[in-house]
């Protein structure tokens, strides 16, 4: 179904995924499944219904969604932003989402992508890293082990996708950390993480804190006893620790904490 899109929500007027002001669109299904997941009703490739009966998920075709792209696109001139693919998993859907690029560099609309990094490459490079702008990559957690324990898979695919992007690609590509306390906000994964970059010569990134309000979300899609259930926010004092655990993890790289 290379012809349409599956897509659970359209954000606009965003200021957080990228520069300026961009609409967002949200893939849905994930070939991850992180006990933490931000976007827990982005995970499974099909509709489905909350405990209300809403409808989770719609197809849409390209030109559907660049019609409603091109509402905002005044705002994306005047603010330097655009699009941006997150999810769920924008390159589980990688023929329709590529497509969908194309359509937006047709209209002179900047393109961002929002990555889990778990894709075939070689796919990745010839049907949407030709019509994006940025990336922002996610590493979460550089133990392969680890990995496949809190997320189901391993993450050696991941890492080697970006130490390989990142020498091919022409555009920026934003290592990015969420820190999920526990879980990726500890000392050895984020000193790992930091030597892993200062090797790649990457010299900024950023650690994202942690945002229970997931929770809340299990909670409407009848979701009672998750695995992980990490309540609170974190405090700066744990937000500053992090950023130190990985500006010590290697004097090469820098952390921009947000928050912090």
């Amino acid at each position: 179904m290379n012809d349409r899109g599956l897509i659970f929500d359209i954000k606009r007027d965003s200021t957080e995924d990228g520069p300026g002001i961009r609409t967002v669109v949200f893939f849905k299904g994930c070939p991850l499944s992180c006990i933490w997941c931000q976007n827990p009703e982005g995970k499974r490739f099909m509709p489905e219904a909350d405990v209300n009966g809403n409808r989770i998920g719609t197809w849409y075709t390209v030109d559907e969604l660049v019609y409603r792209m091109l509402q905002d696109k005044p705002f994306f001139t005047t603010t330097g932003g655009g699009v941006t693919l997150s999810g769920g998993e924008p390159t589980l859907q990688m023929d329709f989402a590529g497509q969908l690029l194309q359509a937006l560099k047709r209209e002179g609309i900047h393109t961002a992508l929002e990555t889990s990094g778990f894709f075939a490459f070689d796919a990745f490079k010839e049907k949407m890293l030709p019509w994006l702008d940025l990336i922002y990559f996610d590493l979460k957690l550089i133990d392969a082990a680890e990995s496949e324990r809190y997320s189901g898979r391993s993450s050696k695919k991941i890492f080697d996708n970006f130490s390989t992007l990142i020498k091919t690609a022409k555009i920026p590509v934003i290592p990015r950390i969420p820190l999920i306390p526990g879980i990726t906000a500890t000392e050895r994964n984020l000193k790992g993480i930091a030597a892993f970059l200062a090797k790649h010569s990457v010299k900024t990134c950023a650690l994202m804190p942690y945002n229970p309000l997931w929770l809340g979300k299990l909670e409407n899609l009848g979701i009672s006893a998750p695995r992980y259930t990490h309540s609170r926010f974190m405090t700066t004092e744990e937000l500053k620790a992090c950023a130190d655990y990985f500006t010590h993890g290697s004097h090469s790289a820098q952390a921009q904490a947000d928050s912090v």
